[in-house]
């Protein structure tokens, strides 16, 4: 847990209180999270915002103590439920609908019962559309497509609550699959990020002759089409 700023998607900049969860239902190629996170036993808390340094908390902690520390982080847009998957513990998430700050969802939208659970709590939903080739689904491709279009559904913008897609472009990013995954969803959003992946592993950028030919594409769909790196990686930020 640790205070920063949002590095990606349309509230870029925004101050908020991260909260990352381990473990995650899919195995993605340019995924940045650092494996042995899942087993750890320590939860770590900076102390400071920026400072770099964590003071060490026994797993799992309780909700209670999960709502004390954001209560005691000041000035903050929100809180960022990330991970891994935090769709995985949706129910944990569900019981902090008494926390007063706005909660924010960074999900891979492929867990519609959890979608479920949380729906009524969070206020921003930042989901990601996996296209087939970008992670590993076990010759599933078609079931989590379907789950994802399904929290979608469930997760749309509301008055209450602002829903945007973010995309991964990767130099072999396919066109025709984007469109075919925006026209379930195009009447669940209110944006869409195109966001040139940050190279690892077998991850490789879109040139931006692709990244805009993209965004011209999208725009058929859906009107409000922006393309925004991973900001946090240019500063070095948490």
């Amino acid at each position: 847990m640790f205070v920063s700023v949002q590095g990606e998607g349309p509230y870029v900049g925004y101050r908020q209180l991260f909260i990352r969860f381990p473990k995650c239902n899919l195995n993605c190629l340019y995924c940045d999270t650092p494996k042995e996170w899942e087993n750890d036993k320590k939860c770590h808390v900076e102390k400071a915002p920026g400072s770099g340094e964590f003071e060490e908390i026994e797993n799992p902690l309780s909700v209670a103590r999960v709502t004390d520390i954001i209560a005691a982080r000041k000035r903050l847009h929100s809180v960022s439920l990330t991970g891994g998957e935090p769709l995985l513990y949706a129910a944990f998430i569900k019981e902090l609908k008494g926390v007063r700050t706005p909660l924010y969802l960074e999900s891979n939208m492929t867990l519609p019962e959890g979608a479920k659970d949380v729906k009524d709590i969070v206020r921003y939903v930042s989901g990601d559309f996996k296209l087939e080739g970008q992670c590993d689904f076990k010759g599933q491709y078609e079931k989590f497509f379907n789950a994802t279009a399904r929290s979608y559904s469930i997760l749309r913008k509301t008055s209450f609550r602002d829903c945007f897609c973010k995309m991964i472009v990767t130099e072999d990013f396919s066109g025709e699959a984007m469109m075919h995954a925006l026209d379930q969803i195009k009447g669940c959003i209110s944006t869409l990020i195109l966001q040139p992946v940050t190279p690892t592993g077998e991850a490789r950028a879109a040139s931006p002759a692709q990244v805009m030919k993209l965004q011209d594409m999208a725009m058929d769909l859906i009107e409000d089409v922006r393309i925004i790196p991973q900001t946090h990686k240019l500063w070095g930020c948490l």
